[in-house]
């Protein structure tokens, strides 16, 4: 539970310390996101790029507290969040069309699903079905995957909804993750590192 709290707070300082040089910039570039009646509904402008923070943040924690004994997908996660990560840069500064960014979402899920074996494979009993073959599995994996993605970018229009839920399931995850075993532990620090910069 250490590490959890040492992982947490690790993230949490880094982006404390570094968000009010990153609102700087953004005021120096006059990078922010504007209000507007279909979607944003900030109350304010608010800057852009607060992504780079969190990701920095959460990438450092994780790389300094990750267990050395515990073997998983290390290559797989950093590979597809940064894709996921330029691509929400360059969306923040430019703007990205919806298809580029669909592309992209479905790139992490290939990836994730067919070489790291992050994978649904059964649901447990919901509408009475267990195991599930395995190109449902595939299919079902990348659609979840790309819908959670799509999800989180849809609702940050609302001042704090986004963030509020990803640390509510973050921190869920994390507690989940270290009583379910010491071979998960990397999953829950890598969840308590980005509720820490979120």
């Amino acid at each position: 539970m250490n590490t959890l709290l040492l992982a947490f707070f690790t993230a949490f300082g880094i982006v404390l310390f570094s968000t009010p040089s990153l609102i700087k910039v953004a005021e120096l570039k006059n990078l922010f996101d504007d209000p507007e009646e279909f979607r944003k509904h900030h109350k304010h402008k608010t800057p852009t790029m607060g992504g780079i923070m969190i990701y920095a943040g959460t990438l450092f924690s994780w790389s300094l507290w990750f267990p050395s004994h515990t073997i998983i997908i290390y290559n797989f996660i950093i590979a597809t969040s940064l894709v996921l990560f330029f691509v929400g840069v360059k969306d923040d500064i430019f703007g990205t069309a919806a298809i580029k960014k669909l592309l992209a979402h479905l790139l992490v899920a290939m990836i994730l699903v067919l070489m790291a074996n992050v994978r649904i494979t059964s649901l447990h009993g919901i509408l009475g079905v267990n195991e599930i073959p395995e190109w449902a599995s595939i299919f079902l994996s990348i659609f979840t995957i790309i819908v959670i993605v799509n999800s989180f970018n849809l609702i940050d229009g609302v001042d704090g909804l986004s963030g509020s839920l990803a640390l509510v399931s973050l921190i869920g995850f994390s507690l989940f993750f270290y009583n379910y075993g010491i071979t998960n532990l990397s999953y829950s620090i890598v969840a308590s590192s980005l509720a820490g910069a979120i």
